[in-house]
């Protein structure tokens, strides 16, 4: 129950330590309780109400307690640091591998440098909380309760002047709680704000550099810094009236046991031993109680940080399919599909077969679904109602790694991490060796690349390793041929490339798509003029299924798109031509004007 309270669930284990902690916690408030069972002894004896202690004894016994507790909370230490640190870990852990098991859209829902901060900031806030308050509050608490009760025992009336005022302290724990509340509900979106702003800034910067010179967007930048020192500087000081009035509380009990004491003395209701003894253990217990406001304020912080984890470790995520599912073949088959984004419908009624070892050509307007739909392939989002199959299996069902391995994609945008050449190709099949990474980079057309580089295979793909966009798809490609997988998704991975590395790309692909089922996202359209068959999609749904020589000859979005693509190729080299021509003689005569 108390590892749930403290987040400590979400790491999918327990920690015996964790009760070890608190057990030698507990032991060193109970060693700090002796000076103060040694201190009454000796008011004792000095008030004559008790026999001399040997000075020995008394040496001994404070000896003794000092060193037990020194060890106690030592001990305490270690396991309660390395109870948590390891919990805290596997959560950390255990929500990433979550983030893995989430389609694309949940993740895309949340911003990336918000995602970062999540992972960073908070969890080191939460742990650096919790790892330190777990062994401390054990003590903190056990403490002043075993002061009580010793102080039950001299005097149970004045105790229960202490006690009196918990029902109105306790009062004063929700108040503090709102008020860090409110502001912590304003520095959380302030903090993502700051995040997201300098992500944008450090993956914009070109574009800032050329296209911003009134610095807007680092001025907005700034701006969100500056309201976030303000907010967190709220949120600090927050909980101070509350923290105040916790303080003020236990201050004014003390003062009530002091003038019920002095009032129980001037009617000869209590001895001195009592009366003295019962102040003394009253002050002190006071002053550990007002000390347990920080940590209270320091549990809320904890909470709230914890809050937002657990709210991201409760995102719905995939199934994990059925173990024994396996597709038979390569046949992909939408049934049917539905598919909704940010609550718009982006796919409706998708029905459409595509052939094993056949290439199929997704074409249509801008935003008309065409990665949507191939990234149903590979579950990268599940769809909201109907089916997509492979091998006559839904791909619901089929476990991520068969899943993994069955479906491989080439895109425009490639993703390269800070890895070796090597490792980058060998992603998709980790256990590959150089030499078969080496043939699939020789029939990506890109080997040649690789050896000029200062590393060759061994080169890490760092800030001061430059790549072309050609190169890097051609990395890609050497990627998806190692990983040998029987479907082949392509988004147009020749869009942004110069001639020389589209020519090279095309000849990689011819030896990538040989004996796949190939899904091709088109966007030239004369690229797939050969292919099986075209699905031309739009506005979500798709409209027709046919070959090129069928679609050119109807009225309809393929041959439209045909037209406009012909049209603007020859506009773009009639008017260059016309220009030339018309801006001759002229240029000739002024050479000058011509440069502006």
């Amino acid at each position: 129950m108390i590892a749930k309270f403290l987040g400590f669930d979400l790491a999918g284990r327990s920690d015996p330590d964790l009760a070890k902690g608190v057990l030698w916690g507990v032991l060193a408030a109970a060693c700090d309780l002796v000076p103060y069972i040694v201190l009454l002894a000796v008011f004792r004896v000095v008030l004559g109400q008790g026999a001399e202690v040997p000075l020995l004894l008394i040496s001994g016994a404070l000896l003794l307690a000092f060193l037990s507790a020194w060890v106690f909370k030592a001990r305490a230490l270690l396991d309660s640091f390395t109870a948590t640190y390891g919990l805290v870990a596997d959560m950390r852990l255990a929500t990433a591998d979550r983030l893995g098991c989430m389609s694309m859209g949940r993740v895309a829902h949340h911003r990336g440098a918000t995602l970062a901060d999540l992972f960073t900031d908070r969890f080191t806030l939460y742990q650096d909380i919790v790892t330190h308050m777990w062994w401390q509050v054990s003590s903190a608490i056990g403490f002043p309760v075993m002061l009580w009760l010793l102080l039950m025992v001299v005097d149970w009336r004045l105790g229960l002047s202490i006690a009196a005022f918990v029902p109105v302290v306790a009062l004063i724990v929700p108040w503090s709680f709102s008020l860090l509340d409110r502001a912590t509900d304003k520095v959380i979106p302030a903090r993502d704000q700051v995040a997201n702003r300098i992500v944008e800034i450090a993956e914009g910067a070109k574009e800032i550099r050329v296209l911003d010179p009134a610095r807007s967007r680092l001025a907005a930048a700034m701006a969100a810094v500056v309201d976030l020192e303000k907010k967190s500087l709220a949120t600090e000081l927050a909980p101070a009236p509350a923290v105040l009035a916790f303080g003020f509380l236990w201050s004014v009990s003390l003062a009530v046991a002091i003038v019920f004491g002095a009032l129980l003395w001037a009617q000869g209701a209590i001895s001195a031993f009592a009366l003295i003894a019962g102040l003394v253990l009253a002050e002190r217990l006071a002053s550990s109680l007002s000390d347990l406001g920080m940590f209270l304020i320091e549990y809320r912080f904890a909470r709230r940080a914890l809050a937002t984890i657990r709210e991201f470790a409760l995102e719905p995520i995939q199934g994990t399919g059925v173990p024994s599912a396996f597709p038979s073949g390569a046949t992909i088959e939408f049934d049917d599909v539905h598919f909704s984004h940010a609550g718009e419908a982006t796919l409706s009624g998708i029905s459409l077969t595509i052939a094993e070892g056949t290439m199929t050509a997704i074409v249509g307007p801008s935003g008309a679904g065409k990665s949507t739909l191939v990234s149903l392939i590979a579950r990268l989002w599940d769809v909201d109602s109907g089916a997509v199959r492979i091998g006559g299996v839904d791909v619901r069902d089929l476990p991520p790694e068969t899943l993994n391995a069955t479906v491989s994609m080439v895109l425009q945008d490639v993703s390269l991490f800070e890895l070796s050449v090597e490792d980058n190709i060998r992603l998709g099949k980790p256990d590959a060796g150089r030499e078969e990474v080496e043939a699939a980079a020789r029939a990506a057309r890109i080997h040649d690349r690789i050896v000029e580089l200062p590393g060759g295979y061994d080169t890490v793909l760092k800030g001061d390793v430059h790549l072309s966009g050609g190169e890097r798809q051609r990395l890609a490609i050497a990627r998806a041929l190692l990983k040998d997988a029987p479907i082949l998704i392509l988004d147009e991975a020749t869009a942004s490339v110069d001639l020389d590395n589209e020519r090279l790309i095309q000849e990689a692909l011819e030896n990538l798509t040989v004996g796949r089922t190939v899904v091709v996202i088109a966007h030239r359209l004369w690229t797939v003029r050969e292919a099986g068959q075209i699905a031309v999609l739009d506005q979500g749904t798709l409209v027709r299924v046919a070959l090129h020589e069928v679609l050119i000859e109807e009225e309809g979005v393929y041959r439209r798109l045909w037209e406009c693509q012909q049209d603007a190729q020859g506009w773009q080299i009639g008017k260059a031509v016309d220009w030339i021509e018309r801006s001759a003689p002229r240029l000739d005569r002024e050479p000058n004007s011509a440069i502006g």
